[in-house]
């Protein structure tokens, strides 16, 4: 009943903007009285986060999270090229449930990447991203090393505004090193890669001078990227569903305080529900989760 809620929303959102086309959007509202005060085309951009779970591709590796950010846009080319880099680092190594984490490591994960945004063709906007993973003293469950501790994946982002704000997206992202028993990435010398399609609805609302309502839901689905226990290699399917809910609010200058809520879903026979997690026997990757996340531009 969720997914077919979910892809209803998603795809009707699509059928219903032809029909719609000539509906008027206000436009909107302008705050002067907000006190931020930088440009929303500002190239600097430094932040930190707290997460209570850390869910990556529909799996959670860690609980109580933190975070942090940083990225540059360098305009002066003929295409704004961004690169940016995350930071997340467990502080709950010793949780049963805590995949980058084990009771010998704290579970750092790092994120390096390049984004380059393509001209918009027939009104679609595009953008191209290359991201590249570092698990520098990932361990399993048990403690012992992981079998892989990088892996880089590509992403073509096609997104256009289909009504009053809405915005729908679908990338298709190829990693290069997938996959894997235990993590979303190995070193097998016979390792395909692998894909995943993501289809993402998002919209923001504003509700005063200085708040707004963020919303974003979407799916994923998956080919060949997960691996089962005995290391044989997994089909395609849908691999999880999610949905988020943040309140992004302006203080001081150029700085936005944003408290979220989201829910990770993983229904049975979708192949985020056969990851194996660090809680034996059980499924730790449906999941209401929360966190906030404070960023400066400059």
């Amino acid at each position: 009943m969720k997914l077919k809620l979910l892809l209803a929303t998603i795809f009707g959102a699509v059928a219903v903007n032809g029909a719609v086309a000539g509906t008027y959007c206000p436009p909107p509202a302008q705050y002067d009285k907000c006190p931020v005060e930088c440009s929303p085309d500002s190239p600097g951009y430094v932040g930190v986060s707290y997460m209570s779970d850390y869910i990556f591709r529909g799996v959670r590796y860690a609980r109580d999270t933190v975070g942090m950010h940083a990225s540059y846009t360098i305009d002066s080319c003929i295409i704004p090229v961004t690169l940016g880099v995350n930071h997340y680092s467990s502080l709950s190594s010793n949780n049963p449930g805590n995949r980058l984490g084990g009771p010998n490591a704290g579970g750092d994960h790092n994120n390096l990447y390049a984004a380059v945004e393509l001209p918009s063709v027939y009104g679609f906007d595009l953008g191209l991203r290359y991201d590249h993973y570092f698990y520098p003293n990932w361990r399993t469950p048990t403690g012992a090393p992981g079998n892989g501790d990088s892996h880089g994946a590509l992403g073509l982002t096609i997104s256009r505004e289909i009504l009053c704000g809405l915005t729908l997206a679908y990338t298709a992202q190829h990693d290069f090193n997938s996959p894997s028993a235990q993590l979303p990435f190995g070193n097998s010398s016979t390792d395909n890669g692998a894909w995943i399609h993501t289809i993402d609805l998002s919209k923001s609302f504003s509700i005063t001078d200085c708040v707004s309502l963020d919303l974003r839901g979407g799916v994923l689905y998956t080919d060949n990227m997960w691996a089962g226990g005995s290391g044989s290699q997994r089909s395609a399917g849908w691999n999880n569903y999610y949905m988020e809910a943040a309140l992004p609010i302006a203080i001081g200058r150029c700085a936005t305080l944003s408290p979220y809520i989201g829910y990770n879903g993983t229904p049975d026979s979708w192949l985020a529900d056969g990851v194996p997690n660090g809680i034996p026997g059980a499924n730790a990757n449906d999941a209401f989760h929360g966190g906030v996340r404070l960023g400066v531009k400059f």
